[in-house]
């Protein structure tokens, strides 16, 4: 999964400026400053951007520190390309980087004025928030809690497969969803089974966690088997799609970034 690319991440927030062979990450919007090469993502380092711009540290994967370009950006050789396109690139430190790097553009982007007072903020030079310069309050990256949830047929030996209504990934997914305040993730996996399928499920059980930093998500898998009906009622406004497919014709291969990925190849590959 994306968390086992680099084969080492340190998060500890480093106030040393950027040198000239950093790799920084300049996003715009869901865009990002790289080049497409051999299915790799290239990103710029610091010497090769055209113009200084304000920087600061988001982290270091296997040797490489990383720097998230607060203003937009430019580097002979490189153009914006859609966020989407990097998960399917080879997988390598520099496709975690933008994954996980895009979670700290968005935390940035969304967090310029403090929610108690109003005040600007502006972010510490000594740890990995943003500080207001009024009231002081310290703003910290949000991460969102959600499950991955694979429902099994025993009888049938299948899981349940979706697509989502309304957004840029088109293949098949899993049942998803947020977790709401007060609730546990097992009560959120079967709140979502019964919302977005109508499935009622049972013998939940854990299977792993994610980062994504695509939705600035900690994401959570799990697989239950569907308790009475088989019969799906789908939510037509979460979902475009939602079927049984039987183990040997799941559309998965080993070694996907995503949790969803992990999850189908689990059970495709007899793993559950």
């Amino acid at each position: 999964m994306l968390q086992d690319i680099p084969k080492s991440v340190d998060i500890e927030f480093d106030p040393d400026p950027a040198q000239d062979n950093d790799t920084v990450l300049c996003f715009d919007g869901r865009k990002l400053l790289s080049r497409l090469q051999d299915n790799k993502a290239v990103l710029p380092k610091l010497s090769q951007l055209d113009s200084s711009c304000k920087l600061v540290f988001a982290f270091k994967a296997d040797g490489i520190r990383y720097f998230l370009c607060l203003e937009k950006a430019s580097a002979d050789g490189f153009s914006f390309e859609p966020l989407g396109s990097f998960r399917y690139v080879t997988a390598d430190t520099d496709q975690y980087a933008i994954i996980t790097g895009y979670h700290y553009y968005c935390f940035h982007s969304e967090n310029k004025f403090c929610a108690k007072c109003g005040a600007k903020l502006e972010h510490s030079p000594h740890k990995r928030c943003m500080v207001c310069t009024c009231c002081g309050k310290e703003v910290y990256p949000t991460i969102a809690p959600a499950i991955i949830l694979g429902i099994i047929d025993e009888d049938t030996d299948s899981i349940l497969l979706t697509r989502y209504a309304g957004r840029e990934y088109k293949k098949y997914a899993l049942v998803a969803g947020f977790i709401e305040m007060g609730e546990s993730a097992e009560m959120a996996a079967k709140r979502e089974a019964m919302e977005e399928t109508g499935l009622d499920i049972e013998d939940i059980e854990f299977f792993g966690t994610q980062p994504w930093g695509m939705a600035q998500n900690l994401l959570i898998g799990y697989f239950a088997k569907v308790r009475g009906s088989r019969e799906i009622h789908r939510d037509t406004e979460e979902l475009s799609e939602a079927l049984w497919v039987k183990r040997e014709d799941v559309p998965a291969q080993p070694g996907g970034a995503s949790l969803t990925s992990e999850m189908m190849w689990a059970f495709r590959s007899s793993q559950r």
